[in-house]
């Protein structure tokens, strides 16, 4: 046995041999005495410690990242609520990168939770506790642009914001419209290579994933140069729901009007 179980036996032996002392009479009695307050006392200090084991807070650990930020900010304002209203649970977040190192940190067992997309990182054990918000690809090209539709990338490159962290966004994208055969090539871009890749026209269109919230959109916006009355137009994913069908933790989602281009509307049809 280990140190820490002898001294477990030890302890009870002690204890159990002079309860059987008093209960016996063979000690005097001011000893008696003495003994029924220590074990009393033994016997309150257990229960209290019982007590604040039961009610203590179960406390998980929680990966989080985004390019931006906010994921953290978010779940740090959640474990700061949590923590000050005394709740049975408590968050100790951890900060990642991003969504997919989050993910990864997760699927590692790293953390008990994370703040991840469900199509990053190997997640299948994986159980959803709350969404806290939902993120829309986007094909966009910039103003002025002939891109219409997915037929009219053949032999053009997209330029991918975010890189690797929207990989199974592309393979799923060049799957369903075969855009290997048609030449279409995808760049990954930083933030910072946005604005040359679109001024060299380097990158015919770009993918976005992202919440749709004023926020987003109004960066979304001002990716692109501002020339007169032409705006970024939406390429329609007219096979959103044949993707979303083959890939279970993708949804097919029907883009309100005017959501990028507010008036007109881009495209006629969600």
């Amino acid at each position: 046995m280990q140190r820490g179980q002898w001294q477990a036996v030890a302890m009870g032996a002690a204890v159990t041999t002079a309860a059987a002392a008093v209960a016996t009479g063979r000690l005097p009695r001011w000893l008696r005495v003495a003994l029924v307050f220590g074990l009393a006392l033994i016997a309150a200090a257990a229960g209290f410690y019982a007590y604040r084991y039961i009610v203590r807070p179960t406390n998980l650990t929680v990966a989080v990242g985004s390019l931006d930020g906010d994921a953290q900010q978010l779940t740090a304002a959640i474990a700061a609520q949590l923590a000050s209203s005394g709740a049975p649970i408590r968050l100790k977040v951890i900060d990642k990168a991003n969504a997919l190192e989050a993910g990864r940190a997760f699927a590692a067992g790293e953390a008990d939770l994370a703040v991840a997309r469900p199509d990053l990182g190997d997640l299948s054990n994986a159980e959803t506790v709350v969404v806290v918000t939902h993120a829309v690809m986007l094909m966009v090209a910039p103003p002025g642009s002939a891109v219409t539709s997915m037929d009219d990338l053949k032999g053009k490159t997209v330029g991918v914001v975010g890189g690797e962290i929207n990989q199974k966004v592309v393979e799923a994208l060049s799957k369903e419209y075969d855009l290997e055969r048609i030449q279409t090539h995808f760049k990954n871009l930083g933030i910072a290579d946005i604005a040359p890749a679109l001024k060299a026209k380097q990158v015919a269109a770009l993918l976005v994933v992202m919440p749709i919230s004023e926020r987003y959109l109004g960066m979304l916006r001002n990716l692109f140069p501002r020339t007169g009355k032409q705006k970024p137009a939406l390429v329609p994913i007219e096979s959103a729901g044949a993707i979303a069908a083959v890939a279970k933790y993708y949804q097919s989602y029907d883009l309100p009007k005017g959501t990028v281009q507010e008036s007109p509307p881009i495209p006629d049809d969600t």
